[in-house]
């Protein structure tokens, strides 16, 4: 019995995570003197319309529609279109050209062309009881699909 409990004390020992050992604290003569910090610099690549804020183009979204199940994920000019059949999905490259409103991705897939659209505006799923803040439409080949979008999370 003592052997049990010696042994069950030295599993709990073993098991408990081990505290990294504390950083040393300098002397407080070994400080540096503080230095004013620089002031900031811009590095936004936002376009600059007079009048109005700095808007960052839509660069990451993804649009997508019910009935028939489609999406597309959007990074720059390159989408990866998908549906439930095939949900790894095709990866296609564009040219992007900007809306007064939004924005659209066309190109050429394996001798398909495709055109994404995606615009402001209120949109539905029409499943769900969510509202979405941009309306899309995606043609691929000869199919035309109806959607929604909504910026990356």
């Amino acid at each position: 019995m003592k052997f049990a409990i010696a042994s069950l004390s030295l599993l709990l020992v073993a098991c408990q995570p081990s505290q990294p050992p504390a950083d040393p604290v300098p002397p407080a003569d070994a400080v540096a003197p503080a230095v004013p910090a620089s002031p900031a610099v811009e590095t936004s690549s936002a376009k600059r319309v007079a009048g109005e804020e700095n808007v960052e183009p839509l660069r990451i979204f993804r649009a997508f529609g019910t009935e028939p199940f489609w999406g597309v994920n959007v990074e720059g000019t390159r989408l990866t279109y998908t549906t439930p059949e095939d949900q790894p999905g095709v990866v296609m490259q564009g040219t992007r050209k900007t809306l007064a409103d939004g924005v659209e991705i066309s190109g050429q897939h394996d001798g398909k062309p495709f055109v994404l659209a995606v615009s402001s505006g209120t949109c539905s799923d029409g499943m769900s009881d969510n509202t979405y803040s941009m309306v899309s439409t995606f043609r691929y080949g000869d199919i035309d699909y109806k959607g929604c979008g909504e910026a990356a999370k």
